[in-house]
């Protein structure tokens, strides 16, 4: 039985239930000195957990860690899910880790160099997340990296192991680094099955143990050294960041670039159930036989199996080759419309309308009665070979407003019949009486009014000509201006008056040029405790003309940044030295405060607050007085609220006028 079961025997044991919710059930080995880890059940949700006790040290501020590590969601992390004290001791209860970990993987052959890369990949896409969210892990050892039945990277002890053994870790650059230097220790141990461990960081006991690396002139040895095949980028990932100097990755972040990209993690081990601790290698070696006999397995294998999963995209133009045919309905469109039907086009519509309309005509058939199509302002003129009626009538064309259609009558005799009233007439615009020598004589009841309206016309074109030769001329006489002249009658009546320059006034200077806004050449961010900023990476989506992209701060718990720092800083450079009258900040964020100077990146701090206040959806920050200057620096002394409720800038966008 390990030490910390013996520890809390009297208070925690077999059968305990924690805080009314939680059954321990039994032991599993911690490798932490003042923590034991037990396997427990949720009876509410009924449910497998992880349970740490913290029986003795930092135990508050180990429990502060743990509330910060459930702030973190990340499948690839262990979420907290509760956090309590129970008789005087803390208790940490998590979901279960299940899978081999790194170290009892690497014990009997080290992973292949694809495996190697997929693996530290993940939990460094994992340890950046929570990065981001303020938080580091800073103990990562070989126990806390497991690899899950189903292939699934699990990291353990976020922020909690570093704060049971002592660590508080430090400023943002310090603590970023330190997890970024342990990721790569993770890939020695993975490639080499050695561990070239950390003073800081504890020897895991009994099954966890790895054989320590070589060390020479005070680095561990390169992996190349020690195992064939390993490939040039990560032996030179290793030897420079476990080397003496600071350098390779300086956050999770960067060490995902330097492994990206990488495949598919293949795991089918399973805890064993055996005693002695016995367990089945992740990934077969070179040679190794296979299960039951048989071919062995080659390294050629894990080639394909590590590749990136292709996958199916539907392409546009195939999607749009699918169409129905030329001339097909798609379902819910609606049929063409019909035709309208126009009484002047085609040889049998003219003579259906013409045999209705005359009625001295034999008996003929009755016509099928149709409806009555709306009369048309202007109706063309009546193609000469229309049949009309005889000259001794007086009408000229068939009647177009009638509503009851024509019925056949008897024959009668010829005679004078009286005029009709016949609503074409009235139109002033019918020109089938002037046009075709068969209209027959006019009737003295009608008026032409065409040649009235040519007149008209003619007349109003006249006077728009003579005035627009007035207008044109009058500019080159002096005393056409003069103050004594009115404008004509006839001219206001006919036209808007033309501005004419007054005698004796000055010509009309050309307006000044305006002047082009300031052009944002570039920018950085300032972040005192660590030189590579705040999000270096997105400073341009500030001014990219996108309103989507923005650039951020770090997400803290309060709005003077948690203590970590006293401000933070964006610096613009223009394209020239021009002066600047306001700033417009877009941001997604409320509340805080910026400060504004003329001044650069290395002392950001100088010279006088030309323009302060509040972030909002759009904050205008007028600069008093208006400076000349090449560079701005926005210095964020307080931060705003964000969307989410926690403290964090959100810049989507930066004018300057």
């Amino acid at each position: 039985m390990i030490e910390s079961e013996v520890l809390v025997s009297e208070v925690v044991g077999r059968g305990t239930v924690l805080a009314g919710r939680y059954r321990v059930l039994s032991p599993v080995v911690s490798d932490l000195e003042g923590a034991s880890a037990w396997q427990a059940t949720d009876q509410i949700l009924d449910r497998p957990v992880r349970v740490r006790i913290l029986e003795h040290g930092a135990v508050a501020p180990a429990l502060d860690a743990a509330r910060r590590a459930a702030l973190v969601t990340d499948s690839r992390l262990v979420r907290v899910l509760d956090v309590g004290t129970h008789e005087g001791y803390g208790y940490v209860v998590s979901e279960q880790l299940v899978g081999p970990s790194l170290a009892r993987l690497v014990a009997q052959e080290p992973l292949t160099a694809d495996q190697a890369r997929a693996v530290v990949g993940e939990a460094a896409s994992a340890l950046e997340v929570a990065r981001r969210r303020g938080v580091h892990h800073l103990a990562l050892r070989p126990s806390v990296l497991h690899v899950s039945p189903d292939g699934r990277v699990l990291v353990g002890g976020l922020a909690l192991d570093a704060a049971l053994l002592g660590d508080s870790g430090g400023d943002a650059r310090s603590t970023s680094r330190a997890d970024a230097v342990g990721l790569v220790r993770l890939l020695y141990a993975a490639l080499t099955g050695l561990w070239p461990a950390d003073p800081r960081t504890p020897q895991t006991p009994g099954g966890e143990t790895l054989p320590p690396a070589p060390i020479v002139d005070g680095a561990p040895v390169a992996p190349a050294d020690l195992v064939p095949g390993v490939p040039n980028d990560l032996d030179t990932l290793c030897v420079v960041t476990l080397g003496p100097n600071d350098d390779g990755p300086h956050s999770p972040g960067e060490l995902v670039r330097e492994l990206e990209p990488w495949g598919e993690i293949r795991s089918s081990v399973s805890e064993p159930a055996t005693p002695g601790g016995a367990v089945t290698a992740l990934f077969p070696p070179t040679g190794a036989a296979a299960p039951g006999g048989g071919v062995p397995v080659p390294h050629e294998h894990d080639a394909r199996d590590t590749a990136p999963v292709t996958v199916q995209r539907n392409s546009v133009r195939s999607a749009f080759q699918q169409q129905d045919p030329p001339g097909a309905n798609r379902p819910g469109t609606p049929p063409p419309a019909t035709p309208a039907r126009n009484r002047s086009v085609g040889a049998a519509a003219v003579e259906s309308d013409t045999a209705a309309a005359t009625t001295p005509l034999p008996p003929a058939p009755t016509p099928t009665p149709r409806p009555q199509a709306q009369p048309q302002p202007l109706p063309p003129p009546v193609p000469p070979s229309v049949q009309r009626r005889p000259v001794s009538q007086t009408t000229s064309a068939a009647p177009a407003a009638s509503s009851v259609p024509p019925v056949a009558r008897e024959p009668r005799p010829q005679r004078q019949p009286e005029p009709e009233p016949q609503p074409r007439d009235d139109d002033p615009f019918d020109f089938g009486d002037v046009i075709g020598a068969d209209n027959g004589p006019p009737s003295k009841n009608r008026f032409n009014a065409t040649a009235l309206v040519l007149i008209v016309v003619v007349a109003v074109v006249i006077l728009g000509v003579v005035l627009a030769f007035r207008a044109l001329f009058s500019s080159f006489d002096p005393a056409s201006g003069s103050a004594d002249e009115g404008p004509e009658p006839s001219q206001s009546a006919a036209a808007p008056p033309v501005a004419e320059p007054s005698e004796g006034a000055p010509a009309e200077e050309p307006p000044a040029p305006v002047a082009a806004p300031p052009v944002i050449a570039s920018a950085t961010s300032i972040d005192p405790s660590d030189a590579d900023g705040e999000h270096e990476e997105d400073v341009a989506k500030a001014f990219d003309g996108d309103p989507g992209t923005y650039w951020y701060t770090q997400t803290y718990k309060r709005d003077d940044f948690a203590g970590f720092k006293d401000a933070v800083g964006y610096v613009i450079n223009l394209a020239e030295k021009t002066t600047v009258s306001t700033v417009t900040l877009r941001t997604n964020s409320a509340g805080g405060n910026v400060e504004v100077r003329a001044t650069d990146a290395a002392n950001p701090t100088a010279g006088t607050v030309l323009a302060s206040g509040a972030f909002g959806p759009d904050t205008v920050l007028t600069l008093n007085p208006p400076t000349e200057t090449q560079s701005l620096v926005l210095w964020i002394t307080q931060l705003p609220t964000a969307s989410d409720g926690a403290f964090r800038l959100e810049v989507t966008e930066i004018a300057l006028s």
